[in-house]
C-alpha cells in the first residue's frame, strides 16, 4: 500500500517556475519545487505545480539526482518482493510482463511512494474500472482478479519492469532480484509523445 508522507521534516521550496500546461498549451502552469529526506531514498524531489487557466493539476515525486534514463526489472517471486520500497516518478512506465498490464503516464500521471504490492493494487483498482464498463468480458474479469488477488497473497511469480524514462523511479530490495540498466527498446517504444515536449518546456 501506499506509504504516506514521514511528518518529522519540513519541505524546503527550491524554486517556483511557470512552463507550458502539457493540456491547453499556455504558459500557465506554476510549478513548485521542494527538497525533502525521507528514509531509505535520502533526497527527494516534490512538485506541484497548477495551470492558472484550465485548472490542470502537476504532482510528482522523484530522486534528487536523476539517474538518467534507464529500465528497472524486480523479479517477484514471494511476499518479501511485495514489500520492496518504491518510488514511481511520473514519467516512469510500469509493466508486469507475464500478464501485458502497463501503467503509461500521461499528462495526469502522479509520482509516489508505495510498495510492489502497492503497485497491484492500482492495477487492480483500473481493473475494477475497466470490467465496470458495458460489453466487459466476465470471464477474462474474474480470471484477471483472480490472478491479481494470488499476486498480492505472494502466491504468484512474476516479473514487474519501470521504464524509468528521466531517472527519477528507484526501488529498494537486494540485487538478486533487482536489476538496473538501460533503457531497451520495449521501453523505448512506450514512451508517450508529450512527455518529451514537457520536459523541453517546463526545464
Amino acid at each position: 500500500m501506499d506509504s504516506g508522507w514521514p511528518t518529522d521534516r519540513k519541505p524546503q521550496l527550491l524554486f517556483e517556475e511557470t512552463g507550458i500546461c502539457p493540456i491547453c498549451g499556455k504558459k500557465t502552469l506554476k510549478v513548485s519545487v521542494y527538497l525533502y529526506e525521507v528514509s531509505y531514498f535520502g533526497k527527494i524531489l516534490l512538485f506541484s505545480g497548477e495551470c492558472s487557466s484550465c485548472g490542470y493539476k502537476y504532482r510528482d515525486v522523484r530522486l534528487a539526482e536523476s539517474q538518467g534514463p534507464r529500465k528497472i526489472t524486480v523479479k517477484v517471486e514471494g511476499e518479501r518482493q511485495l514489500r520492496y520500497l518504491l518510488i514511481k516518478s511520473a514519467a516512469t512506465a510500469v509493466i508486469i510482463k507475464e500478464r501485458e498490464y502497463e501503467m503509461i503516464p500521461g499528462p495526469a500521471s502522479t509520482g509516489f511512494i508505495t510498495t510492489v504490492e502497492g503497485i497491484l493494487h492500482r492495477f487492480k483498482e483500473a481493473l475494477n474500472v475497466i470490467c465496470s464498463g458495458e460489453g466487459a468480458d466476465a470471464s477474462v474479469c474474474d480470471a484477471e482478479r483472480r490472478w491479481l488477488d494470488r499476486a498480492i497473497e505472494g502466491r504468484e511469480k512474476f516479473t514487474m519492469i519501470l521504464c524509468d524514462y528521466e531517472g527519477g523511479s528507484a526501488v529498494k530490495g537486494e540485487k538478486e532480484y533487482v536489476t538496473v540498466e538501460p533503457l531497451d527498446e520495449d521501453c523505448k517504444k512506450r514512451k508517450p509523445e508529450w512527455l518529451d515536449r514537457f520536459t523541453l518546456q517546463l526545464g
